[in-house]
């Protein structure tokens, strides 16, 4: 039986053993556990000073004795010695992190490590994950590889080695393959595993190992943050979107769901993301399609967590409001966020309506 967990482990533990030798002080950003340190000395034989930077799990009761656990974001090393640091190693943490703190992180791995330090970075890829529809709600923004090359360009990093884990797509045709198994007459996994090495833009994860050789052109690394954010950020948030009911279309490239009076319930929610601490405004758009409007039309449009257990906003529309609206109309709900939540999603709910509820719904910080 293939166990596709397992796979990705085995491959990212052969990444981490093929390291070049090194010595000195490692900083790990973000750390989930005991195992995770003994992991990273179990691949590399290293057994010297291990800084751990974890701002969200607790700090474990019985790590190794070389372990020392900073509880602070990655995007801010203060406690951490300017170039006093062998290797940064950032194991699937980057895609969790806000803009601020995507800077913040290269710019501070550039501060701690030392000339010709290495940093070593892995994360699913976005330019596949969006196409396989796969989603991680922990996950902010997933960035592509020759994104991150750019940004460690900008950070004062050369990039040694770019290589991927777990071939999702057909280099040549780009056809894509089944993320969790090997059909028939495609490739086998063995054959995925290790073609991947070599393309990391039609694999599943990237890994990414490069060197310190100049300072960190912080003004280019904020804005080229910034960028990737804007223009990709709620692409990759609307993908998240399904629907239970109703018919799907498409307009103003986004998904569009129609509904009638018989698709009763939750017609669609989304997109499972993580939000930190603040407030916000959730936007939806509702287009009414009959009249008279019914009398007992209710439209009810929810911000939750916990996959529906916490609430954090709400708004009913009822008939007074949606018999006055012609084409496409704006609703939104302000709510707010206390300390990080993730698998934030909207949901919008329907009863006795017909009509259309577009699927880009921008959840925008006040």
């Amino acid at each position: 039986m293939f166990d596709f967990s397992q796979m990705l482990h085995d491959e990212r533990t052969r990444c981490l053993r093929s390291l070049p030798k090194f010595s000195g002080t490692v900083l790990s950003a973000g750390c989930a556990g005991t195992w995770y340190f003994n992991w990273f000395e179990d691949c590399t034989g290293h057994s010297g000073k291990h800084i751990g930077i974890e701002l969200y799990s607790e700090k474990p009761p019985d790590l190794p004795e070389n372990v020392e656990w900073t509880a602070n974001s990655v995007g801010d090393m203060r406690d951490v010695d300017s170039a006093s640091v062998a290797v940064v190693f950032s194991g699937q943490n980057i895609e969790h992190l806000i803009p601020k703190d995507v800077a913040g992180f290269l710019l501070e791995s550039n501060r701690v490590l030392k000339n010709e330090g290495l940093l070593v970075i892995d994360s699913p890829n976005r330019s596949s994950t969006q196409h396989l529809g796969w989603a991680q709600p922990e996950h902010t923004l997933e960035f592509t590889a020759d994104e991150m090359v750019s940004l460690l360009d900008a950070a004062g990093f050369d990039v040694m080695e770019t290589r991927g884990i777990w071939l999702v797509r057909d280099p040549v045709t780009k056809r894509p393959f089944d993320l969790f198994s090997c059909q028939e007459g495609e490739l086998d996994s063995d054959e995925r595993r290790y073609m991947a090495r070599l393309h990391a833009e039609d694999s599943f994860i990237w890994w990414i190992n490069a060197k310190k050789h100049r300072s960190a052109d912080t003004e280019k690394v904020v804005k080229l943050v910034s960028d990737i954010f804007f223009r990709n950020y709620d692409s990759f948030v609307n993908a998240r979107f399904v629907s239970h009911s109703g018919v799907k279309g498409w307009e103003w490239g986004a998904s569009v769901v129609t509904v009638h009076p018989e698709d009763s319930g939750c017609v669609l929610n989304g997109p499972y993301i993580p939000l930190s601490d603040g407030n916000y405004q959730a936007i939806f758009h509702i287009r009414n399609e009959t009249e008279p409007v019914a009398d007992g039309v209710e439209i009810v449009l929810e911000v939750v967590s916990a996959f529906g257990d916490v609430i954090h906003g709400k708004r009913v529309i009822g008939f007074g409001e949606l018999k006055k609206i012609k084409g496409w109309t704006e609703f939104s709900v302000d709510f707010g966020v206390v300390g990080y939540v993730t698998a934030v999603e909207t949901k919008v709910m329907v009863k006795n309506y017909s009509g259309s509820v577009l699927a880009h719904v921008n959840i925008l910080k006040e």
